[in-house]
């Protein structure tokens, strides 16, 4: 089936064997993996095809796959069904061309036809690009960390780091999601805004060291919406100072596991220039319903 065509682009399903082939080859370009055991087989991408499954690519006018999505069948801890979305890969050199905003807008309009209402993946919460994405375009929220999930990984991005992860929650017929995808389709995106009686819980210096301003446990006692920040280029860091990777890295997961625990659903992310310098920000907040349901456009 073809979900989108333009003078660029084509995003269909592939079920051809050796495109499936083909994305094992991707999957080690997109995330410079070395270590064939992380690849996902073209055997296992074909049987959860045909099992209510899915496999996008992203072609360019000559044919080639300039990114994938992977997704599949299964069940929340209370039986609910839900589409797992395990994999979305775009080349280095088209990661700015919005393929992967039209990947998803396809995988939400196969899952609507299936009738489920939920999508979930995870989330490297300190990679800001993609968190613009899912918070800012699609319109996800979390409430649900997940430490050292995949344990240690052997690919570029992730090699020497606990893989600690945010499972995101796409509820794709709420009217939040609806009111992105009407903008998105525009070309266009909802603007969060900081606001003054926003409770700031940290501060990023430029080298990636954290200035503490609230204290974890005072979490608990805060009534308003917390503000939380995120070094702008994470991927510097670590390439410099490993050490300081490693210190974000702990001071993220004891900060999200207390808030998740406290009842904070990240709701929003902001890209915003504070003093002259560009700064990312995660906005937590309570009532996942009121999240959902709520207006954005004012």
């Amino acid at each position: 089936m073809i979900y989108h065509r333009d003078d660029r682009i084509t995003i269909r399903d592939i079920t051809n064997i050796e495109e499936l082939r083909y994305l094992e080859q991707l999957q080690a370009e997109v995330w410079g993996i070395n270590d064939r055991s992380e690849i996902v087989p073209k055997d296992i991408l074909k049987i959860v095809q045909v099992n209510g499954g899915l496999v996008l690519g992203a072609f360019d006018q000559n044919g080639q796959i300039l990114g994938f999505l992977f997704g599949f069948v299964g069940l929340r801890g209370d039986g609910q069904v839900k589409h797992c979305s395990h994999m979305m890969g775009v080349l280095p050199e088209y990661r700015a061309s919005g393929i992967g905003l039209r990947l998803k807008i396809a995988q939400r309009e196969f899952v609507l036809k299936q009738g489920i209402d939920l999508i979930t993946w995870t989330v490297n919460p300190l990679e800001g690009a993609n968190a613009a994405v899912n918070f800012g375009k699609l319109g996800v929220v979390c409430r649900n960390y997940l430490p050292n999930f995949y344990g240690e990984m052997e690919d570029s991005l992730n090699k020497g780091l606990p893989s600690h992860r945010f499972e995101v929650e796409w509820w794709i017929r709420s009217p939040r999601v609806q009111e992105f995808m009407r903008l998105a389709e525009g070309g266009n995106r909802i603007r969060h805004e900081l606001a003054a009686q926003d409770i700031f819980i940290n501060q990023i210096t430029t080298e990636g060291k954290i200035i503490e301003l609230i204290p974890l446990n005072q979490i608990a006692n805060q009534t308003g919406r917390l503000v939380y920040e995120v070094p702008m280029d994470f991927q510097r860091i670590k390439n410099v100072d490993l050490n300081t990777a490693h210190e974000l890295l702990v001071h993220n997961r004891a900060f999200f596991i207390e808030a998740v625990a406290q009842g904070y659903v990240v709701a929003d992310f902001v890209t915003q220039t504070l003093e002259g310098e560009r700064r990312n920000f995660y906005l937590l907040e309570r009532n996942l319903e009121n999240i959902l349901n709520r207006s954005l456009l004012g």
